[in-house]
């Protein structure tokens, strides 16, 4: 009697395993076949990226990548001195050449104090010169020939202080290019070193993206490449002009930096759109 029960209870625990495998198996295929399912129903994005971003790529074996417009350089010019701002001749989006001034501030004072530093110079250098006379003639000695000179020195310092002072009272564009944005008016009186025009230079326009380190296979200085500019809707001839000095290791991407054939008028630095390469011949 014992023995049957003892085999009664094996064949039922064998079958409830036989069960539970048989479920989980059906479980398993369901929840493939779900994700299957899911990932088709996934809404496409148009060009297969995603379009929020300006660095992603639609896959490895992938040929286009996002990509943003940006200036060959971009400046922001701050005040060196605490001064009166008599003058900002260039608004926002205006043009200017190199050399032209782009802020003049009023620098009266320091003028003034210039002028009195230099009389001072010309009091000093007077007096050494007397007393290197007399001491030729006996009259003045070693050290008061000394001491002249370095009066004659610290007034000659002043001098040239003042004038690297002055020499920040205008501000002249370092290149040619337009004005971004300006952070402060005409008769304000900023602090020093506080921002007053961001300038840029967009003679000439880049393209940065970012692409799958793969690429580096086929893609080399010189490669060109179509970008799309979103705001206008408009393609463009660009190649490339520099990669990138490091691999992003976790992402494995790398920034290349491109450049257009024909510089386009219309085309603005921050605008962004897709760069379609040519797949590789190999």
């Amino acid at each position: 009697m014992k023995i049957n029960t003892v085999f009664s209870l094996i064949l039922a625990a064998g079958l409830a395993t036989t069960s539970y495998s048989a479920l989980a198996g059906n479980a398993s295929r369901a929840v493939q076949e779900m994700t299957q399912r899911d990932l088709q129903a996934l809404p496409k994005t148009k060009f297969g990226i995603d379009l929020m971003t300006t660095g992603s790529v639609r896959s490895e074996s992938a040929f286009d990548a996002r990509g943003v417009v940006i200036p060959n350089a971009e400046v922001t010019l701050g005040a060196g001195i605490a001064a009166r701002i008599e003058l900002m001749p260039f608004k926002g989006g205006e043009e200017f050449h190199k050399g032209e001034a782009l802020v003049v501030f009023d620098c009266a004072r320091q003028n003034a104090d210039l002028r009195g530093a230099k009389a001072n110079l010309t009091k000093a250098s007077s007096h050494h010169r007397g007393k290197v006379r007399l001491k030729a003639r006996g009259a003045a000695g070693a050290q008061e020939v000394r001491d002249a000179a370095a009066d004659r020195a610290v007034a000659k310092a002043t001098v040239d202080g003042l004038q690297e002072v002055i020499s920040l009272c205008k501000i002249n564009a370092p290149f040619d290019g337009r004005v971004v944005e300006r952070h402060a008016q005409t008769h304000e009186i900023p602090a020093a070193n506080a921002p007053i025009l961001t300038v840029v230079d967009d003679s000439t326009l880049e393209v940065d993206l970012i692409v799958p380190s793969t690429w580096l296979r086929w893609v080399s200085k010189g490669t060109r490449f179509k970008f799309d500019v979103d705001e206008l809707g408009r393609s463009y001839t660009a190649q490339v002009d520099r990669l990138g000095a490091k691999v992003d290791a976790v992402s494995q991407t790398i920034k290349i930096t491109g450049m257009f054939v024909d510089r386009p008028g219309n085309v603005l630095t921050g605008m962004s759109g897709t760069a379609k390469f040519d797949p590789p011949t190999n």
